[in-house]
């Protein structure tokens, strides 16, 4: 059954060239994957839920001969705290762990030798991660705050200059809740970046020198 919000969502995919609220599209994936070229480094997702955006980055990253990894307790949310007020509770979003994750990522064509998984909640999921490996791109997309005040701290240390960090949940209109209150707290005082894509509740920041 199609509920209402789906609904809402698909017909303002109609007016927005086929965007869905909260999903990346191709096209802005692709004019992102562009400009990072010639940027060294892999491909990371932070919180993939269905893969449905990092199948893109898996094909991007067969493209440039990098490899494509996926950071996610792959058993949906962790615990809300006292940022979250108590939006997405722990275990939404389960995808069946990492063999259901990878299942679904078979679906999409996506063989599973040709990306990584990281399982664990954050900052688990990044233990044992190569320390010397950088990131030409990443997407970041975790909804609490706690997680994506690490996560980001995480990902931009080990992200090339030139490359790209993608926000998802980033709504202007409320600066002071969830992932949009962490996002702001970390480009606040930073000079070392420029916004490259702002739109659908999305945000994409590069690194620059």
């Amino acid at each position: 059954m199609i509920t209402l919000p789906k609904l809402l969502r698909l017909a303002r995919a109609r007016l927005t060239g086929g965007r869905l609220t909260g999903e990346w599209h191709p096209d802005d994936l692709a004019r992102m994957f562009h400009l990072v070229r010639e940027v060294p480094g892999g491909f990371a997702e932070v919180g993939v839920h269905r893969g449905r955006a990092f199948r893109h980055v898996v094909a991007e990253s067969l493209r440039r001969g990098a490899r494509a990894h996926a950071f996610d307790s792959f058993e949906g949310m962790a615990e809300p705290t006292e940022h979250d007020h108590g939006e997405y509770v722990r275990g939404q979003f389960d995808v069946g762990g990492v063999q259901g994750f990878r299942a679904r990522m078979q679906a999409w064509g996506c063989d599973g030798e040709t990306f990584d998984t990281w399982p664990g909640f954050i900052p688990h999921c990044f233990e044992g991660f190569p320390g010397d490996e950088r990131f030409r791109f990443a997407i970041l997309d975790v909804d609490h705050y706690e997680p994506t005040v690490i996560a980001m701290r995480w990902i931009w240390e080990r992200t090339s200059v030139g490359g790209i960090l993608a926000f998802d949940d980033f709504h202007p209109a409320r600066p002071d809740r969830l992932a949009t209150r962490a996002i702001n707290e970390f480009l606040r005082d930073r000079s070392d970046f420029e916004v490259v894509f702002c739109d659908n509740h999305q945000l994409a920041v590069r690194r620059t020198g």
